[in-house]
C-alpha cells in the first residue's frame, strides 16, 4: 500500500507546549512541517458493530487509536507499547498487525500478527506492550492496525483503524536524562518536552498502576497529551476518565 502525503502544522502541538511546559523550549526542537498520518486513527462512522443498538448522538467511535491525530508519532522505544480506545461494552474479537515501510518500494510488510480467538475487547482503554520478539529498527517507519470482527462471515463490515509511528534514535543527552529520572512522572516529562508524545502517554498511562496518575502534574500531562489525539470534549472527557486494561502477551 502507497500513501500520499499532505504538509499539516500542529497548532495544537503548539498550544500544548506553551500551556503546559514553558520550560519545553531548552529540549528537541519540534518540527512543525511533519505530514500527517494516513488515517486519523479512528474507526469510521458512529454505530460501530451494534447495528441493532441505539449509539448516543454525542458518543465517540468504536474504535479510537491513541495516536495523534495531526502528525506521525515517535517513539525511541525499540520494544513499544499500542493503546487504543473500545467504546461499547458488549466483547468482541479483536486483531492487531504491524507493519514496517520498505523505505525503497513504500510498502509495508507484516511483522507481527494476533489474531487469537481469546484476544477480545474491554471497554475502555486497552493498552498492548510488544512481546520481546519484537523489536523496532531505528529510522524506519511502521504502520500499526487493529481491527474489530463485526461479522465473521463479512469481512468488510468489520471496524478498523489505523496509525503510523517512527523509530526514532535517541539523543545521548536524553539518554543520560532518562536513566536519571527516578519517577514515571519525570520520565513522562522528558518524553513530551523532546516531542516524543507516545512515549510520554504510554508512560503516563503505566503510571495509572500507582499513585503517580493521582498526581495533578501527570493528570494534567495526560489531558494534554490525549488533547493531541481529539479536540472534543466530549471524546477528550471520555479518554481521561475510562478504565484502563493491560494486555498481556506470552
Amino acid at each position: 500500500m502507497k500513501y500520499n502525503r499532505v504538509l499539516a502544522t500542529s497548532l495544537l502541538s503548539i498550544f500544548f507546549w506553551f500551556l503546559l511546559m514553558p520550560s519545553a523550549s531548552s529540549g528537541k526542537p519540534k518540527r512543525q512541517d511533519e505530514p500527517p498520518p494516513r488515517t486519523n486513527g479512528r474507526s469510521a462512522g458512529s454505530r460501530g458493530c451494534s447495528n441493532n443498538r441505539r449509539v448516543l448522538k454525542n458518543a465517540p467511535p468504536a474504535l479510537i487509536l491513541l495516536s495523534s491525530n495531526t502528525k506521525k508519532a515517535n517513539t525511541i522505544s525499540s520494544n513499544p507499547i499500542f493503546a487504543w480506545f473500545i467504546r461499547d461494552s458488549q466483547i468482541r474479537q479483536m486483531q492487531f498487525r504491524l507493519y514496517q515501510e520498505d523505505s525503497a518500494t513504500q510498502e509495508y510488510e507484516l511483522v507481527k500478527e494476533i489474531t487469537d480467538k481469546d484476544f477480545q475487547t474491554k471497554p475502555g482503554i486497552m493498552v498492548l506492550p510488544m512481546p520481546k520478539t519484537v523489536s523496532l529498527e531505528t529510522g524506519k517507519k511502521y504502520l500499526w492496525q487493529v481491527e474489530l470482527i463485526c461479522d465473521r462471515n463479512r469481512p468488510s463490515a468489520n471496524l478498523f483503524a489505523e496509525a503510523e509511528i517512527e523509530m526514532a534514535p535517541i539523543q545521548p543527552n536524553l539518554k543520560n536524562q532518562i536513566k536519571q529520572a527516578v519517577n514515571p512522572e519525570d520520565k513522562a516529562m522528558l518524553f513530551a518536552k523532546n516531542g516524543l508524545e507516545h512515549d510520554a502517554l504510554m508512560t503516563v498511562l503505566a503510571g495509572n498502576k500507582n499513585t503517580a496518575s493521582k498526581k495533578p502534574r501527570m493528570k494534567k500531562l495526560k489531558l494534554a497529551l490525549l488533547n493531541q489525539i481529539t479536540s472534543n470534549p466530549s471524546e477528550l472527557k471520555t479518554l481521561q476518565n475510562c478504565q484502563i486494561h493491560w494486555i498481556k502477551m506470552e
